[in-house]
């Protein structure tokens, strides 16, 4: 074989396996329809890839307690209880969304950009009209932390008006 034949041949191989594509260098990616919203917790930044954890671009976030208690009331009083927090991370802290199991449990918290080294307040009031007996309440705290959800308590107990 002559070299412009050589030439040729090794030209025709190349271009025909150039234009294929490599199944094992790409990667798929297929959009997934779930028929409903996401929440909040299903949308934030997922620290766990491929190199493993990694939790350098997420927001840490620090409670001076989890679980408070607001001691014995009457049945009917309301308590208002404060959690206290600090943005322990290197990058800014929100908070999407505080909740709690029932309508007697309501949390108030800060809106926007909590800068790392600062911190703020989560308050709960909780109303204990209908409410009796050892009672814990647990509060749901959703942002752009990992993990996505911490939890708080509020306890105590509760005594009938009689």
């Amino acid at each position: 074989m002559s070299k412009i034949q050589v030439y040729i041949s090794l030209l025709i191989f190349f271009s025909i396996f150039s234009c294929q594509k490599s199944a094992t260098n790409e990667k798929m990616v297929e959009e997934i329809r779930l028929g409903r919203e996401l929440s909040p917790s299903e949308i934030i930044r997922n620290p766990v890839g491929e190199q493993g954890l990694d939790t350098s671009q997420v927001a840490k976030i620090k409670f001076l307690e989890t679980d408070i208690s607001f001691g014995r009331i009457k049945e009917g009083e309301i308590v208002e209880k404060s959690f206290q927090f600090s943005n322990s991370g290197d990058v800014p802290l929100y908070i999407l969304d505080v909740y709690g199991t029932c309508g007697c449990t309501v949390p108030e918290w800060p809106r926007g950009m909590i800068e790392p080294g600062r911190g703020g307040f989560i308050k709960v009031k909780f109303n204990s009209e209908g409410k009796t007996n050892e009672q814990r309440k647990r509060i749901t705290v959703v942002a752009n932390t990992f993990p996505v959800e911490t939890l708080l308590y509020l306890d105590g107990i509760v005594s009938s008006k009689n």
